[in-house]
């Protein structure tokens, strides 16, 4: 009889190292797997959601780039409260993965409801978006900050880390694919028989199902080793902690602002993408097919990131993906607009790069996290994670807002053949914008970002000791 997961006495220890724990295989499948079933709900928003909202909700660009900008101001708020709301509770069966389980379903509902789209009248319809959309934000941020928070507790070991965030961004690149090729794919059939709209919900109702089971599922596997630290009342984490470790320690506003630029590039690419195929290259019978190439390369990119860390460690790994990514991006601005084939290509550039990115940032946050602890003397881990969540929401005003703004200003009409204004700022918002932020996380994480695995190493040693001091002394 194999023994219980969650009993010490069958963890195995990598390193005489406190917290150097290995991580079963399917511990890592059920942790990896969370992230595949986010994707089929997030990668329909980053993909679709503007253009869902545009061409078949009705809604006017201009009023879709004022709910995007919305919900990010709401998320500037949200978002810190929930993080240190995790910092200061201690649910009794879990630190973090107990949040998963709950927001599994009340998460899939919401999916539901967002592309839900009933025939109310205009402004309504305008109520409507708002309240499926930020709700759907709040239950995402509710999952996804203690689920990439809980990495911390399961193991110390930067190569076990490493390995648990490749394989969760394979699997959640994956997600990305399935989720590209089966909404329009699946809604278009289901549209002979009902609405386009209804096709829509119908398709998001099977991969909801889907996410909340695996969430259900892939939340019992995740064992939390490293006991989290206990907090006085005097010392729990308040919203001045969030500004502190922004704006005062280094290593988590450079992490920021490289989460701020990858996440820019990809939901710039992902807003334009369907305007882009369907006015710019006018084929809009290879919508599908746009949108998965650049996932399914992600997905290739992913498994190369063990290799790339071997020869050029972490940062170095970084500033490839940054510059594959941006690479992509320049190429496609020079594709006119018949080269599909050119087109393609470009697409899945961009895709590699940002598989590459995938593979390796996830395994870089928990370094600032290390590094505030050993700096503060505090466990930041849901605050730290909070900003990186706000680092991935942001963009959602640059690659949704911006887009859609423009659109509106250029005299953007749904459904009907567009100006050369819009035309060309079609073709430079999926482009030349993500190219931009792709440069600036370029130069500020590679001029800016001190941290390597040596000091990784020496800090978390220097914490142990610290907290071990500690215990001794409150005995």
């Amino acid at each position: 009889m194999s023994k219980n997961p969650k009993d010490p006495s069958s963890w195995i220890k990598t390193s005489p190292q406190y917290g150097y724990y290995k991580i079963p295989g399917k511990e890592v499948l059920g942790y990896s797997s969370i992230d595949f079933a986010m994707n089929l709900v997030f990668q329909c928003i980053a993909l679709y959601i503007s253009y869902f909202y545009t061409d078949i909700f009705g809604l006017k660009p201009g009023h879709v780039a004022i709910i995007f900008a919305l919900s990010r101001i709401w998320d500037a708020i949200n978002d810190p409260m929930m993080g240190t709301y995790c910092e200061r509770h201690q649910p009794k069966k879990g630190k973090y993965w107990v949040y998963i389980r709950w927001g599994a379903i009340p998460f899939g509902l919401a999916a539901i409801m967002t592309y839900t789209t009933p025939q109310f009248s205009y402004a309504l319809k305008v109520v409507w978006a708002v309240v499926g959309y930020n709700l759907l934000n709040m239950l995402y941020t509710f999952i996804i900050q203690p689920y990439i928070s809980v990495a911390t507790l399961m193991t110390n070991d930067q190569n076990e880390r490493t390995r648990l965030q490749s394989v969760r961004m394979t699997l959640a690149q994956a997600g990305g694919v399935v989720c590209a090729i089966m909404l329009p794919e699946l809604s278009g059939p289901l549209s002979t028989h009902m609405t386009l709209a209804q096709g829509y919900m119908v398709t998001t109702v099977i991969m909801a199902v889907i996410m909340v089971a695996i969430l259900l599922w892939g939340s019992k596997q995740i064992v939390e080793r490293i006991p989290p630290q206990p907090v006085a009342k005097d010392e729990k984490a308040g919203i001045k902690d969030v500004f502190y470790l922004l704006f005062r320690v280094g290593p988590v506003f450079v992490t920021f602002i490289l989460f701020l630029g990858v996440y820019t590039m990809s939901q710039v690419q992902a807003t334009m993408g369907a305007y882009y195929i369907n006015y710019y290259a006018n084929r809009g019978d290879m919508l599908s097919w746009f949108s998965m190439i650049m996932m399914l390369f992600s997905v290739v990119g992913v498994p190369c990131v063990p290799f790339l860390t071997k020869h050029l460690h972490k940062k170095g790994t970084v500033m490839f993906g940054l510059g594959v990514a941006g690479l992509g991006c320049l190429v496609l601005y020079f594709m006119p607009a018949t080269a599909i084939t050119g087109m393609m290509v470009a697409r899945a550039i961009t895709g590699f790069g940002y598989g590459v990115l995938m593979g390796i940032v996830w395994s870089v946050i928990t370094d600032p996290v290390e590094y505030a602890d050993w700096k503060t003397g505090k466990r930041y881990t849901a605050i730290v994670m909070t900003l990186i969540g706000l680092g991935i929401k942001f963009p959602m005003v640059i690659g949704g807002s911006l887009p859609t703004a423009v659109l509106e200003a250029t005299g953007y009409v749904a459904n009907q053949a567009q100006n050369e204004a819009t035309l060309t700022a079609i073709r430079n918002m999926t482009t030349l914008l993500p190219l931009a932020a792709v440069v600036i996380a370029m130069v500020v994480y590679g001029c800016f970002y001190r941290l390597n695995e040596e000091k990784i190493r020496q800090i978390q040693q220097e914490i142990a000791e610290r907290n071990a001091a500690k215990e001794a002394a409150s005995k």
